[in-house]
């Protein structure tokens, strides 16, 4: 199934209708983030300009709101996805953070079947959360547990927690190289089972830098996919087939810096990420390699009170060893070059640059949270190789596009990104990523 993201079928619902997303929490506390326009419209002017359409599908009630969605999705790799989710948020008693999302939902994809979904969000605090989700399907089936905490135990410590089964029938695989052809791919299914611990302190007390440590164990197995009209995955690289399960044990030392005021609704301030990963044989791995990366994002807004931002973000990332192509870096994706599907190129090496020039062009009050509508077009570039010294001009992938994100600060931003790349247009839909 695909990558966990927080309500990414409500956003994508939302956005389509035009509509503003339900507020989650902050990932992080004490950022003094703006949650209102500089003129306030009285409660009735405000609820004038509500759209019929958000009223039909919002409903209030005493402790927070029902919503009736319907489900729109689309991914270069998995197609279209439509169906129905209705949502119960639930506020605190005594205040307006949001503290409870139940996200029950049917979808329904030709090539996947009907997935009934079930979702849950708990939000204790400000700066922690709890997501619990569980699905079942013909092809594909999930169980997932995940907690963050930024501030454990009042501390400065942060901790994040995850434990997940699922099977995933959508994966694509092209063979290795920056040069692999469109006519080789194939498709298979993913059954994994994973659990991952990280946990981090400041350097120095309130400081912008963070040392982390991530523990990553995996277990395993790739088949032939349920998609026709295909090359046979295990036909077509018996190579890269393993007959039974592999198993990954990883260990990850993590140096951040961080000045952004906020890390989903970002407008300013700059993030830093360098990294060192090690897994071995002797540690509970199947294979020995070693993986090293930076991952660098600059947010710039014109004025304090501007409608303009300026986003740019570089990543590099090179595997060392004898790793299995579906843990090497893989170019393409929403979060890697938005004109691919993901991993149309894979390799132990990836480098890519983009930028995204954000106008804020409509803000309006929906269920006591202003949301702020952006048009954003990007361009970017990337690349995959070997390692940095055999990088070749002639394997830089380009890509154009434009971006319509609804931000609800300080919480959630949801977008639709559509991106033209040498073959051709990919669309994509998230929830909370920044850039």
């Amino acid at each position: 199934m695909e990558r966990p993201k927080t309500l990414r079928f409500l956003l994508t619902a939302l956005l389509l209708a035009g509509i503003a997303p339900l507020a989650a929490q902050e990932r992080r506390a004490g950022y003094d983030v703006e949650l209102v326009p500089k003129r306030d419209l009285p409660p009735r002017a405000a609820e004038e300009k509500v759209p019929l359409v958000l009223r039909l599908i919002m409903q209030p009630i005493k402790r927070g709101m029902w919503l009736r969605l319907p489900v729109v999705d689309t991914d270069p790799n998995r197609g279209v996805t439509g169906g129905f989710m209705p949502i119960w948020v639930l506020k605190e008693r005594d205040g307006e953070r949001i503290e409870q999302i139940h996200a029950p939902s049917i979808t329904y994809n030709k090539n996947f079947g009907a997935i009934p979904t079930y979702r849950y969000y708990w939000y204790p605090e400000s700066d922690s959360a709890l997501v619990l989700r569980g699905a079942v399907g013909k092809y594909e089936h999930e169980v997932l547990g995940e907690f963050q905490d930024a501030n454990v135990f009042d501390t400065a410590i942060d901790l994040a927690m995850r434990v997940q089964y699922n099977t995933d029938s959508g994966q694509r695989f092209f063979g290795l190289g920056p040069d692999t052809e469109k006519s080789r791919e194939t498709n298979y299914k993913e059954n994994y089972f994973m659990y991952r611990l990280t946990a981090g302190i400041p350097v120095m007390r309130d400081s912008r830098w963070r040392v982390h440590l991530s523990d990553l164990f995996t277990t395993n197995r790739l088949t032939d996919g349920p998609l026709p009209n295909l090359p046979s995955f295990t036909g077509t690289f018996p190579l890269a087939v393993h007959p039974g399960r592999q198993s990954v044990h990883a260990d990850r030392l993590i140096l951040d810096y961080d000045t952004r005021e906020h890390s989903i609704t970002t407008s300013r301030g700059a993030f830093f990420q360098t990294f060192a990963e090690l897994s071995a044989e002797n540690l509970g791995s199947s294979q020995d390699f070693g993986r090293y990366g930076v991952d660098a994002r600059y947010f710039h807004r014109w004025r304090e009170d501007s409608s303009r931002v300026t986003a740019v973000q570089t990543q590099f990332e090179q595997m060392t060893g004898d790793a299995p192509f579906w843990l090497q870096p893989r170019l393409g994706g929403k979060y890697c070059l938005r004109a691919y599907g993901s991993g149309r190129y894979t390799e132990r090496g990836l480098l890519t640059a983009n930028v995204e020039q954000r106008f804020t062009m409509y803000k309006v009050k929906l269920a006591d949270v202003w949301t702020e509508f952006e048009l954003a077009p990007f361009a970017g570039l990337g690349t995959s190789f070997h390692e940095p010294g055999r990088m070749a001009a002639r394997y830089t992938r380009p890509v154009l596009g434009v971006a319509t994100r609804a931000v609800a600060r300080p919480q959630v931003v949801g977008s639709v990104d559509f991106g033209v790349g040498q073959e051709g247009l990919a669309v994509f839909m998230d929830i909370n990523y920044s850039f």
